[in-house]
């Protein structure tokens, strides 16, 4: 069974709110809708399909639930896709202060429903993810995972992108960009977080993201999977790879740490942008010390 934990991981939060919308669509049905098509549409919602979709300019998902139900119900996907659609917009409109995420919600004719989540969706999210020191709780968060022995891989490239944001983090701090609190890293997978999180200004006056280049939105995208791996638990129960995982968001990193400069032009001409690169770099950090220590069995470096 999937945490729900709307704060970090997107995918539990969407799979939830397809639950309850297919659950308030069946109750649509009810009335016209034999027992045992009920039973197969509650065994269909069992397992929810969704996944993160490529997206250029922020995080996406897409859910194919309405091509699963479609032979049960005997409808076309598209149309039991648009219904779900404006059941999901109901809740989200209705229930928006309730720690709901805020959607964007489309439907292509084959009966995919898109998820976007809005500017400010992804920025409170990035609030919330330098504003408190990221753990492992495993009496709490009941997460399927297989500890991976360090002596079989090469940990060396996320160890070095470890200690390049460590880096980075404190000549941010010493040239006065940020201010950081330390934590004890003996029992939380981070040394730092920031305490006030608006000190981080993740979005332009008009709303829109800071942001300017497409590897940014990536590092994004993928630091949402991460946090949908760690959190969601895989419904097809497969091991996770986690050096993979780990890879994945190294490469990611790794591309925005070459095109995306901080400090210069950028730092003296935009220093918004200049911090809220700072706290994808921050949230990394975290990500990757919490994989290297937590799921790979190696250790986070601060320092080569």
């Amino acid at each position: 069974m999937a945490i729900v934990l709307t704060k970090l991981s997107f995918q539990c939060a969407l799979i939830q709110l397809l639950k309850k919308t297919v659950s308030l669509y069946r109750g649509k049905l009810e009335c016209f809708c034999s027992y045992e098509k009920k039973l197969v549409v509650l065994q269909r919602m069992e397992v929810i399909p969704i996944r993160q979709a490529k997206d250029g300019g922020g995080i996406m998902y897409k859910s194919a639930i309405a091509l699963k139900l479609a032979p049960v119900l005997q409808e076309s996907a598209m149309y039991i896709a648009t219904e779900l659609a404006k059941y999901c917009r109901e809740i989200v409109n209705t229930e928006g202060k309730k720690d709901v995420v805020n959607l964007h919600i489309d439907v292509i004719p084959s009966g995919i429903i898109y998820m976007k989540l809005t500017d400010l969706s992804i920025a409170n999210w990035l609030s919330y993810l330098i504003s408190f020191p990221f753990k492992d709780d495993r009496q709490k968060f009941q997460v399927n995972f297989n500890h991976q022995s360090c002596e079989t891989i090469n940990l060396f490239p996320i160890q070095y992108s470890h200690a390049r944001c460590c880096s980075l983090l404190r000549m941010a701090e010493s040239d006065g960009l940020i201010t950081l609190v330390r934590t004890n890293p003996e029992n939380y997978s981070q040394f730092w977080f920031i305490q006030t999180p608006n000190s981080i200004p993740w979005q332009k006056s008009n709303g829109k993201l800071q942001f300017l280049h497409h590897s940014e939105y990536e590092l994004i995208g993928q630091i949402a999977s991460t946090l949908d791996y760690i959190y969601c638990v895989s419904t097809t129960r497969k091991p996770i790879n986690w050096v993979k995982v780990a890879n994945s968001l190294n490469t990611a990193f790794q591309n925005f740490y070459c095109q995306c400069r901080i400090w210069g032009e950028v730092k003296v001409k935009t220093p918004k942008l200049a911090k809220a690169r700072l706290g994808l770099v921050l949230v990394t950090q975290s990500l990757l010390r919490f994989l290297l220590e937590e799921r790979l069995g190696g250790k986070a470096p601060i320092e080569l």
